[in-house]
């Protein structure tokens, strides 16, 4: 059940950063199993501040409320809460945040090349949202990770994922790009029980978002203001790299050379953030890696979503001849 408007004064009424007169409900958006409700809060300085009620029904307690409560304590740039609780009678998680669309916008509208002072800027904001809990094990690691068989059972997905692309693919590709995928396989094999280990280690491993595309990286309309990491929905234990494919390959693919250039620019930027050593050979090795992966990522959207872009497929592939094989 939504917060009713005594509920909601009740929560906002010992805020330090306002002063309440009154709540107004503007909108309700359902997607999914979650309901959206955005919420005006006018106080008595004659400000209007923008809330959004987020309800997810779910038997166990939603797994971005236990999110947001692991980063309540930590320096990361994500939207404020101000209520999350689960309602253990209705099996509802309920989350009370600041809304950013007023001051934010996604940066989907954003081609490469970006401004360079851009990039610096969300790059600090996804290295520190990774510093927090570099080499941390507060959070249980996925099936998939918890084991070398599980992990090679996820191998196996993806080898799937693959045989139905190349089989109705429309794209005309060659068998040398279709060997990229095979020896990704190969090579993802072959180094699943180190991979495990080392995750299980928790050895130069962070939580990471696990779908940070452009639509979750919020980027202000107004100078003075930070960009802000949103939907925490997929947060789990991996290599920071991972986000780095996604955001910087999959939906902001700069080519080769300047791509380097931004990678490079936030491992200068993790390094400043972490107390231990994490070697540029290991950092492009974790590159390579997110990448044998990540190039199976547009074969998902194709046979699971019927997602038919071509381009996303041949950056992956164009990334993997560029960062394969680097040293």
């Amino acid at each position: 059940m939504p917060l009713n408007d005594n509920q909601l004064l009740e929560i906002l009424r010992n805020q330090n950063d306002f002063e309440v007169l009154d709540v107004r409900r503007t909108e309700n958006i359902t997607r999914d199993r979650a309901s959206l409700n955005k919420i005006d809060v006018h106080t008595r300085d004659n400000r209007i501040v923008p809330l959004l009620e987020k309800n997810t029904i779910s038997m166990s307690v939603p797994y971005e409320n236990i999110i947001y409560k692991y980063y309540s304590s930590k320096n990361v740039s994500i939207p404020k809460v101000f209520y999350n609780e689960y309602d253990q009678v209705g099996h509802e998680g309920i989350l009370l945040m600041e809304d950013l669309t007023p001051t934010h916008r996604n940066i989907a509208d954003w081609e490469p090349p970006i401004d360079t002072n851009k990039i610096k800027t969300i790059i600090d904001v996804i290295s520190q949202f990774h510093a927090v809990s570099w080499g941390r094990g507060e959070l249980a690691a996925p099936k998939h990770l918890q084991s070398a068989e599980e992990y090679l059972i996820h191998i196996g997905y993806l080898e799937r994922d693959y045989i139905h692309f190349r089989k109705t693919q429309t794209y005309n590709l060659g068998d040398d790009q279709f060997e990229i995928y095979e020896t990704s396989l190969q090579r993802l094999c072959e180094n699943a029980q180190k991979h495990i280990e080392r995750i299980t280690n928790n050895q130069h491993t962070s939580f990471i978002h696990g779908d940070l595309n452009v639509c979750n990286m919020l980027y202000p309309l107004i100078g003075n203001a930070r960009p802000y990491i949103i939907d925490l929905e997929a947060v789990r234990v991996g290599l920071c790299t991972e986000d780095l494919v996604m955001l910087f390959i999959h939906d902001l693919f700069h080519g080769g050379e300047e791509t380097v250039h931004i990678f490079q620019i936030y491992y200068r930027s993790i390094c400043t953030k972490i107390s231990c050593e994490y070697t540029y050979d290991q950092f492009m090795e974790d590159i390579r890696i997110s990448i044998m992966e990540g190039i199976f990522f547009p074969l998902k959207l194709f046979v699971h979503n019927g997602v038919k872009d071509e381009e996303l497929v041949l950056k992956s592939i164009y990334a993997y001849k560029t960062f394969i094989g680097i040293t």
